[in-house]
C-alpha cells in the first residue's frame, strides 16, 4: 500500500504511478475502484476504440468531432510518450499537470484507504474517468490497452465500439491468429451497442459480425479510403464514428473543425517530423510489423524515393524478425538502439547478434546504444545524400530522441 499524497505534487503522482506499473488482468479491482469513487462512468456516454494500430489518432478525432459538434468529450489515451498528461484528452486540450495530479492523487489514494490493489492502468482509467465526470462532459472516448476481454476501460460498459484493425501483437494475451486476437478486441460488445468497423479484412469482418450477432450488437461495416496515409485513415475512422454516434453526417466546415482540433493534440511519434541540419526526421512509435509498413509507406507518399536512414530501437516480445527483414528492404542506412523502457527494452547488441541485419545494401546494421548519438551518425550519413532519417521501432524509441529534438539539441 502506497503512502498518502496529501496536497500531491505532479511529480508524486506519476512516481506512484510508476511503482504500480504491471500487467493483471481481471476486473475486480477496477470495478472495486470504480465503485469507491461512485462509479463515474455511470454520468458519462462511453466509446471505446480497440485494435492493433491507429487507436489513439482515431479516438482523438473522433473526441475532437464530438466536441466541435456541441457534445463536450474527453478523450483517455495510452500510452504516453513524454508526459503523463499527453493520457488526457479534456474538451480539445491536454490535461494540466495540476488537474492531472489532483485527480489521480485522489484515485490513488481511495484506492489505497479500500485495500484495492489496483495496477497503473487500472488507477489511470478510473481517473480518467472521475476527471471527465467532474468537469461535465458528455462522451468520454476510451482508448483501450490490451485486446478488451480483460482491458481496464471495457468496465466502463462502451455503448460504442471502433475496432481499427487487427494485427499479430501482444501474442502471449491475445491470441496466436487474426481471427483469435480480433474476437479477443471484440469481447467488450453489449447488446444494443453499435460496432463500427476500420478495416476490411475478411478474417476480422466476419468476426465482427459472429461477435455483433452473438451479442445482438449493430454493426457499420469498413468504408474503404484510397489515397491517404495512415493517420489520415484513422482521422477519418474517427469522423465517420462521430457521425454514427451523431446519426447524421457531419458537414464541411465540422470535419474541418475537427481535424483542426485533433490535429492540435496529435500526441508525440506520430509521425511527427522534424529537420535536423537540413535533413528531414520524422519520429514515428511504429511498433509492430503492421505499424512499421504503414509509417513507410507514409515516408514514400511524404518524400518520394529519398534515401532512407532508419534509427530502429524495439522492447522485447515484439516481432523483431519481420520489423527488421520489412527494414532490411527499404533503410539505405540502418543503426539498431536502445528505447527507453528499463527492462522491457531489447538490447540492441543482442538484436544485432541475434538477427544480423543489414542495411538495402548488405552492409551489416550499426549498433550505437545511445538513441540520440544513433539520431546524429544518421543525420551525418543522409546530410549528403538528400536522405530521410526515420526513427522508429517504438514509442520508446521515439521519446529517446524527442526530448533531445524539442529540447533544441540539434547543433
Amino acid at each position: 500500500m502506497g503512502a498518502r499524497i496529501a496536497h500531491p505534487s505532479y511529480k508524486a503522482v506519476c512516481a506512484e504511478l510508476d511503482r504500480r506499473r504491471r500487467i493483471d488482468l481481471g476486473f475486480e479491482r477496477i470495478d472495486a475502484l470504480l465503485e469507491a469513487l461512485g462509479n463515474p462512468h455511470r454520468s458519462l456516454r462511453v466509446a471505446q476504440v480497440v485494435g492493433t494500430n491507429g487507436k489513439g489518432t482515431t479516438a482523438i478525432a473522433l473526441a475532437s468531432a464530438l466536441e466541435t459538434t456541441d457534445h463536450p468529450s474527453g478523450a483517455y489515451l495510452s500510452p504516453h510518450v513524454l508526459s503523463y498528461t499527453e493520457r488526457v484528452i479534456l474538451r480539445g486540450r491536454y490535461s494540466t499537470e495540476e488537474e492531472f495530479a489532483s485527480t489521480m492523487g485522489r484515485t490513488i489514494e481511495v484506492a489505497d484507504e479500500n485495500g484495492i490493489p489496483v495496477t497503473q492502468f487500472e488507477l489511470l482509467t478510473a481517473g480518467a474517468l472521475a476527471l471527465f465526470r467532474d468537469a461535465g462532459v458528455e462522451w468520454a472516448v476510451l482508448e483501450a490497452g490490451l485486446g478488451a476481454r480483460h482491458d481496464a476501460t471495457s468496465a466502463a460498459e462502451p455503448e460504442a465500439v471502433v475496432l481499427t484493425n487487427v494485427g499479430l501483437d501482444h501474442t502471449e494475451y491475445l491470441g496466436e491468429t487474426v481471427e483469435e486476437i480480433a474476437e479477443e478486441k471484440l469481447a467488450s460488445l453489449k447488446s444494443g451497442a453499435v460496432l463500427v468497423l476500420g478495416t476490411g479484412d475478411p478474417r476480422v469482418v466476419g468476426a465482427a459480425r459472429e461477435a455483433a450477432e452473438r451479442v445482438g450488437a449493430r454493426i457499420v461495416e469498413y468504408e474503404k479510403t484510397g489515397g491517404v496515409s495512415y493517420l489520415e485513415r484513422n482521422e477519418r475512422l474517427g469522423l465517420r464514428a462521430a457521425e454514427v454516434l451523431l446519426g447524421r453526417p457531419l458537414g464541411p466546415e465540422e470535419r474541418e473543425g475537427a481535424l483542426a482540433v485533433a490535429r492540435a493534440v496529435r500526441p508525440p511519434a506520430r509521425f511527427e517530423e522534424h529537420e535536423v541540419g537540413g535533413v528531414p526526421v520524422v519520429v514515428d512509435g511504429g511498433h509492430n510489423p503492421e505499424g512499421l509498413r504503414a509509417a513507410l509507406g507514409a515516408i514514400r507518399a511524404r518524400y518520394g524515393g529519398r534515401p532512407l536512414g532508419v534509427v530502429f530501437g524495439v522492447l522485447k516480445g515484439k516481432d523483431v524478425a519481420s520489423m527488421l527483414r520489412t527494414l532490411e528492404n527499404e533503410a539505405q542506412l540502418l543503426v539498431l538502439t536502445r528505447p527507453e523502457g528499463g527492462e522491457r527494452a531489447l538490447d540492441p547488441e543482442r538484436m544485432g547478434e541475434e538477427y544480423g541485419p543489414r542495411d538495402a545494401g548488405g552492409r551489416r546494421a550499426r549498433v550505437i546504444r545511445d538513441a540520440e548519438e544513433a539520431l546524429r551518425v544518421a543525420v551525418g550519413e543522409m546530410e549528403g545524400t538528400g536522405g530521410v532519417v526515420l526513427v522508429t521501432g517504438s514509442l520508446s524509441t521515439g521519446a529517446g530522441v524527442l526530448r533531445w529534438l524539442r529540447g533544441g539539441g540539434r547543433g
